[in-house]
């Protein structure tokens, strides 16, 4: 009997949606970065008279609305005159600490700590090898926590400090259990997708009786995974990624990226930047001018875009572009040559790169890619690439190769008149503001973030999922203690692509025999088999695919990563999962149990488009 995946979305999602405002953008406020309404006005500037009870309401819903949204956005005026008069008072050498962010080895924080009291560093990013684990092999989140803390308390008393992570979901998890693991972002793309947006370019729309499209998941499940992570005493995701992948000839961002799209990749980079400042955390829309249409990774070469501006801005720019006329709170430029900027000079070290993110409205922190990559660290050295940087535009410097000496190098550039005092004065501003936006964020400061309840005209409207469930959500669209864990759920059910084969076809019943993937792929899959009492071991084969092109051979072949890997294989029955998370296998299951996926491709695979497959 046909059938189709549980419609999950409890009011988290439909909450979070209202989060996403079009023509709302940051730059147009007085500073308004409190909570409580606006006094009243007509469109046109009067009073409300003459407006019907009606038109009152949907009114103060916008007003209200507007000042969520610009709560969300990134700094206000207030914050920007509070940077201005802090960083005033500041020496060169305290200025150049400002626009660092540093890096350290082991789990243990102590000698970062005494960095960042040393040289007034804005802070530290936490990578992989500084993740303790527990006796289960688990993060010890105990260890953890007292490490961030320490980082934060080595800051300056009036500003706090960064602690930030590198943390997008599937591939790119650096910070893994107990904590929720989450699908690839891809899996939202093919959410949104499945909703009816089909990469049109439409915004917030739903499909003929389903609830909110993956715009409103996108929040909600990066709302919920930055209060696990702020819970821990991260300040800063740098995330989302907000580059279009032009599919097998990328190399570097595949399943990292939500489509190929660029429309569809703005509104959902847009919603995740906003789901990371509803949970407390500053996001960044990374990798300008983007990274997904190039060949060679960054981490080791310098990779060479040959588009022209006019290419750019119809493909790769477009999510960015859409981004800072909403309002976002940090842009991260990478490190690619682009001929049509400048010749021979990677982006991160060019001033017409940071000029095209300007003019395109950005005032906010533009933060640099990690400056030890390889395309830069080889050959730029640990002195003269920051300062190189900085000079070109950047306002934070993220991980130089040696941080004392970029310290260094700073203010030897400073004094020497190569870079300007008002250059190391600006960006410093920017990235305290920035900071300060974020702690009156998390705090509950402001007109949105986390604990902050909805005003009364927007709680009522956010009380209503589409499908008559009270959920899990808090009054601010927040998720509840399971939220994330639901959420995550969600994702993966909702973006599980039948990209060949027949609908609702019950396929498993006499079991099923699991090929490829990896050790723990093979078990998850095993153990969601048998959740659902089906045997393994005979029956139909499954092949699992992660990575590049798949194998031929199977009855039904699986991408786990990128739907793309799905054009080598020759499976009557090929289905894009885009995740490997236990739930992720559960949606297999019921796949192939008979359910109908909801998901549609949010990338090419072969003759099929964005929007192409499903039920």
């Amino acid at each position: 009997m046909t059938h189709t995946l549980p419609r999950r979305r409890a009011a988290a999602v439909g909450l979070a949606l209202s989060l996403l405002l079009t023509g709302c953008a940051a730059g147009g406020d007085d500073g308004s970065g409190a909570s409580g309404p606006s006094e009243t006005t007509a469109g046109d500037g009067g009073t409300d008279q003459g407006l019907s009870a009606e038109q009152r309401r949907e009114q103060r819903r916008r007003e209200a609305q507007q000042q969520r949204e610009q709560a969300l956005a990134g700094p206000a005026e207030e914050h920007r005159e509070q940077a201005e008069e802090l960083v005033s008072e500041m020496s060169a050498a305290e200025r150049a600490g400002q626009v660092l962010v540093g890096q350290y080895d082991g789990v243990d924080a102590a000698a970062m700590a005494e960095q960042i009291e040393r040289l007034h560093l804005a802070g530290a990013i936490v990578m992989p090898p500084n993740v303790p684990t527990g006796a289960d092999g688990g993060v010890d989140v105990e260890t953890l926590s007292g490490e961030l803390e320490r980082l934060q308390a080595a800051t300056d008393d009036e500003i706090p400090g960064i602690v930030a992570v590198d943390q997008e979901g599937g591939l790119v998890t650096r910070v893994g259990e107990p904590l929720t693991e989450w699908p690839t972002p891809m899996a939202y793309g093919a959410a949104a997708a499945g909703d009816g947006s089909e990469g049109d370019g439409s915004e917030g729309e739903t499909s003929e009786g389903d609830g909110p499209d993956g715009s409103g998941l996108a929040v909600a499940g990066h709302r919920a995974m930055a209060a696990d992570l702020a819970e821990l005493g991260f300040t800063m995701d740098f995330a989302p990624t907000a580059d279009v992948t032009v599919g097998p000839a990328d190399p570097t961002i595949g399943a990292r990226s939500f489509s190929t799209d660029p429309q569809l990749v703005g509104e959902l980079s847009l919603a995740a930047t906003r789901g990371l400042a509803a949970g407390g955390l500053a996001g960044s829309l990374k990798h300008f001018p983007g990274h997904g249409s190039v060949e060679e990774d960054s981490h080791v070469a310098l990779p060479r875009q040959d588009g022209s501006r006019e290419q750019l801005r119809e493909r790769d720019w477009k999510p960015f572009a859409a981004g800072i006329e909403a309002g976002v709170p940090m842009v991260m430029m990478g490190h690619l040559e682009v001929p049509a900027l400048e010749e021979d000079v990677p982006t991160s070290l060019s001033a017409a790169a940071y000029g095209e993110v300007r003019d395109m409205g950005h005032d906010g922190v533009i933060v640099t890619d990690a400056l030890n990559m390889g395309a830069i660290v080889d050959g730029y050295g640990p002195a003269r690439a920051p300062v190189l940087a900085l000079q070109a535009g950047a306002d934070l410097l993220l991980m130089p190769s040696d941080v004392t000496t970029a310290h260094a190098a700073i203010v030897e550039a400073v004094d020497s008149g190569e870079v300007s005092e008002d250059r190391l004065r600006q960006a410093a501003e920017r990235v305290v503001a920035l900071q300060l936006w974020r702690e009156e964020l998390a705090d509950g400061e402001l007109a949105a973030g986390p604990g902050v309840e909805a005003p009364e005209v927007l709680a009522e409207e956010d009380e209503g999922g589409s499908d008559g469930s009270d959920g899990s959500a808090d009054s601010d669209g927040s998720a509840g203690s399971d939220g994330s864990a639901e959420v995550a759920g969600e994702l993966a059910g909702e973006s599980v692509t039948l990209v060949s084969g027949t609908c609702g076809q019950d396929l498993a019943s006499e079991g099923i025999r699991i090929l490829g993937g990896d050790a723990q792929d093979r078990a998850r899959l095993s153990a969601a088999a048998e959740e659902a009492g089906i045997p393994t071991g005979r029956g139909i084969t499954v092949r699992l695919i992660g990575g590049g092109q798949g194998a031929p051979g199977g009855d039904v072949a699986v991408a786990l990563d990128r739907p793309s890997s799905l054009e080598g294989a020759d499976a009557a029955t090929r289905i894009a999962l885009y995740g490997r998370t236990q739930e992720s296998f559960a949606a297999l299951v019921e796949v192939l149990s008979g359910a109908e996926a909801p998901g549609r491709l949010p990338a090419s695979v072969g003759e099929l488009g964005v929007g192409d497959g499903g039920c």
